[in-house]
C-alpha cells in the first residue's frame, strides 16, 4: 500500500486555502491545512478539510444518469446524455425563447477564466441572458450596490484590513464565513490587528 503526502489547495472558495492531501493507493484518505501555505498559513474551514467525504461519497454522481418514471437512475453514456440535453434545449427554446433558459455555475467552477467566456457564448448562442452562480445567493446585496456605486456589478471593493483604522460591518460575520472575497485565510489576524495598531 503506497501512502502519498500531496500538497494542493482547496478550491471550494476564493481563499484557495493550502492542503495536504493523504493518498493511499490512488484514493483519498484525508485533507489537512498546509502550515507551510504562504496564504492560508495552515489555516483552512471545515468544509474544505471535509471534502475527503465528499470525494469518497458512495452517492457522488461520476457518470450521467436519466431519471425513470418510478424515480431511480439509469446509467447512460455521455454522448447520450449530451443529444438528450440538446434535444430537451432546442424544444425549450422554440417553444418559450432562450430567455425560458437560466445558467447557473458554483464556485469552484466560478475561477476558471474560460467560465465567463464559454458560459456567456453558450447562453447567447441560446439567446438567453439569465445567468446565475453562488454569488446570486450569498452576495447579491453586494452586486448591486456595486452596480449602483460604480456602474458595474463586477466592480465589487474588498475592504484593505491591513490598512484599516475603522472598521464598521453591517450584516456580516467573517470569523463565521473565514471573510469570503476578502484575504480569506487570515481574516480573524487582519481584524486583530487592527485593534492591536490602536484602530477599532
Amino acid at each position: 500500500m503506497a501512502v502519498e503526502q500531496h500538497v494542493t489547495y482547496c478550491r471550494i472558495c476564493e481563499a484557495l486555502c493550502g492542503m495536504i492531501a493523504t493518498v493511499e493507493d490512488g484514493r483519498l484518505q484525508s485533507l489537512r491545512p498546509d502550515p507551510d501555505n504562504p496564504i492560508s498559513r495552515g489555516r483552512a474551514c471545515p468544509k474544505g478539510i471535509a471534502f475527503t467525504d465528499i470525494q469518497n461519497d458512495p452517492d457522488r454522481v461520476l457518470s450521467p444518469l436519466r431519471r425513470r418514471a418510478d424515480g431511480t437512475f439509469d446509467e447512460v453514456s455521455w454522448d447520450e446524455a449530451l443529444d438528450d440535453i440538446a434535444d430537451r434545449l432546442t424544444r425549450i427554446v422554440a417553444e418559450h425563447g432562450g430567455s425560458a433558459v437560466g445558467q447557473y455555475f458554483g464556485n469552484p467552477i466560478a475561477f476558471g477564466y474560460a467560465t465567463g467566456i464559454w458560459s456567456a457564448f453558450f447562453l447567447t448562442r441560446l439567446g438567453g441572458h439569465h445567468q446565475y452562480s453562488s454569488g446570486s445567493q450569498d452576495i447579491n446585496s453586494r452586486f448591486v450596490a456595486s452596480k449602483l456605486l460604480y456602474g458595474a456589478a463586477s466592480q465589487i471593493p474588498f475592504p484593505d484590513l491591513p490598512r484599516t483604522d475603522f472598521l464598521f460591518m453591517l450584516g456580516a460575520n467573517p470569523l463565521v464565513s473565514h471573510g469570503s472575497a476578502v484575504r480569506a485565510p487570515r481574516v480573524r489576524d487582519d481584524l486583530a490587528a487592527i485593534t492591536r495598531r490602536g484602530g477599532r
